[in-house]
C-alpha cells in the first residue's frame, strides 16, 4: 500500500539546498582548524572533481 507523505513534513528545496550549505562549511572548518586539510585542498579537490564529471564551473 502506498504511504502517504504529510505535506506539514517537507521541506522545501531552498530549505535543503541551505542546510546541506552550512553541513559542508561546518565540515571544511573544523578539518581545517584541526589541521587535517586546508580549503585550498578542498578547492583542488572540487575542481579534479569537477574536470572529473565536466560539470561546468561558475
Amino acid at each position: 500500500m502506498e504511504e502517504k507523505i504529510d505535506p506539514d513534513d517537507m521541506i522545501s528545496f531552498k530549505e535543503l539546498f541551505t542546510s546541506n550549505v552550512f553541513e559542508q562549511e561546518a565540515l571544511i572548518n573544523i578539518l581545517d582548524r584541526k589541521g587535517i586539510i586546508t580549503k585550498a585542498e578542498v578547492l583542488e579537490e572540487i575542481k579534479r572533481l569537477r574536470e572529473m564529471y565536466k560539470a561546468p564551473i561558475e
